[in-house]
């Protein structure tokens, strides 16, 4: 079983980007859970979103203190906070502009930027999911694609859609 964890603020897309990559992953042939736990329901407030796939059914319920996987959208939350619970191999993807060297396994990507070049919104969930498919590799960015459109097709016009995706490719051919 792969377990995800993505820490965000109210409004940054945390929710929906889970909810991308358990729809990806559902294309994929996997058994998937996604959930999200809100503080205060407000705009800018933490929040962090769940994710589970497996290829067996998958019986664990509740939060995930020990992810696979660390998406950290907004650093400001503070890194070494929602990084708790990381495994030896856990991988941990960051939205900055700076380089984190001393966490094991981390990735930055200045996904904030990438998005604002396509989309002028700065929201980079789905643009971060580059860097998700690029490090997984358990998901094809063809699924991650389809997700994508499927989750925004009745809240965005597919100009939007597009725009996104460009990002997220971006990102995906960004990270080494």
């Amino acid at each position: 079983m792969i377990e995800i964890r993505i820490h965000g603020r109210g409004g940054q897309g945390g929710k929906k980007a889970a909810q991308i990559i358990s729809r990806a992953a559902h294309y994929s042939g996997y058994n998937v859970q996604d959930f999200a736990m809100y503080g205060a329901e407000r705009k800018g407030a933490p929040v962090k979103s769940f994710v589970r796939f497996s290829k067996t059914p998958i019986k664990t319920r509740g939060y995930i203190f020990e992810p696979d996987c660390i998406i950290i959208l907004d650093e400001s939350i503070g890194v070494n906070k929602c990084i708790k619970g990381k495994k030896e191999h856990t991988k941990i993807i960051i939205n900055s502009k700076k380089p984190y060297k001393n966490i094991k396994n981390s990735c930055s990507v200045n996904a904030i930027e990438i998005a604002m070049k396509y989309t002028k919104k700065a929201i980079c969930n789905v643009a971060i999911l580059g860097a998700w498919a690029k490090l997984f590799k358990k998901i094809p960015l063809k699924n991650i694609e389809k997700a994508v459109y499927e989750e925004f097709k009745e809240k965005l016009t597919k100009d939007m859609i597009s725009k996104n995706i460009k990002a997220m490719k971006e990102v995906y051919d960004n990270v080494a």
